[in-house]
């Protein structure tokens, strides 16, 4: 982890990043309030996924009982519809709104799979309100007696069948606002504009340095070329030393092998001096 307290760090190019400039940077767009932060809207999400989880699992357990895998997967979709939507739905408008220029795709197709989300919810709500409450009409029925507990039975399995119909769609009108009034595209856009900035800037510091030092020093150029000619021969001597090494244990070997040690010598050394040749022309 690198140490804030520091002036200046070293970045993995071996330049110095002043830190200090970065902390200013990061100071200047923290979140004044705990509202303004992007994990709070993620949590209210998140909670709203979990209220859409369980009331959708209660609901398809009813009737697809008898397969875990399809239970699952409508019950996650019916999720991802009614929170994904509204909340990228809120944030498009809330970039309409900031002047960026968005798509009318990127806002009915997420308008349109909640609407059709929710008519689904709804439908099977009603549709299968005796399956997800049928021990209402017991309860009532042990009370009251058999001949109007039906009815009130059906009734409050009617309402709580309106009520967790509901429950969704307010989630999702909660996700909607969240990500509408918390998202804030431009403070994020001017965030990262500024940071490139900084980076930018001190790329250009770097190179106005390197210009400084090449108009102060007459014979910049030859220095340079001269320090490069010297590190392109210390690495050619390293490799040619390198490879006489191998020429010498490719030779003993094979040597070895053949039981005759100066049989292929001369063909060795003539070869690495006209590689030598070669090399130095």
């Amino acid at each position: 982890m690198t140490n804030n307290k520091k002036l200046y760090t070293v970045d993995k190019e071996g330049n110095l990043d002043f830190s200090m400039r970065n902390r200013l940077h990061s100071a200047k767009y923290k979140p004044d309030s705990a509202w303004n932060h992007a994990w709070l809207l993620g949590l209210i999400i998140v909670f709203c996924m979990i209220a859409d989880y369980a009331a959708f699992d209660s609901l398809f357990s009813a009737f697809l009982y008898d397969s875990a895998l399809l239970r699952s997967i409508c019950v996650i979709g019916m999720v991802i519809i009614l929170e994904f939507s509204p909340s990228y739905l809120g944030y498009n408008l809330k970039r309409r709104a900031c002047g960026y220029r968005v798509e009318k795709i990127a806002i009915v197709i997420p308008l349109v799979a909640f609407v059709m989300g929710a008519a689904i919810n709804i439908v099977l709500r009603l549709a299968t309100h005796s399956l997800v409450f049928p021990d209402l009409s017991n309860a009532v029925t042990s009370i009251i007696g058999s001949g109007a507990a039906e009815s009130e039975g059906a009734q409050n399995s009617l309402v709580y069948a309106w009520f967790f119909g509901l429950l969704p769609i307010i989630t999702s009108f909660v996700a909607f606002a969240a990500s509408y009034t918390m998202s804030n595209p431009l403070q994020s856009e001017l965030k990262k504009l500024t940071k490139e900035n900084i980076e930018i800037t001190d790329q250009i510091n770097q190179l106005d340095a390197v210009l400084a030092e090449y108009d102060s020093d007459e014979n910049y150029l030859e220095r340079v070329l001269a320090d490069d000619d010297a590190k392109f021969h210390t690495a050619l001597a390293m490799t040619r030393k390198q490879r006489d090494e191998y020429f010498d244990y490719v030779r003993q070997r094979i040597s070895e092998h053949l039981g005759t040690a100066g049989a292929i010598s001369y063909d060795v050394d003539y070869d690495i001096k006209q590689n030598d040749m070669e090399a130095n022309y």
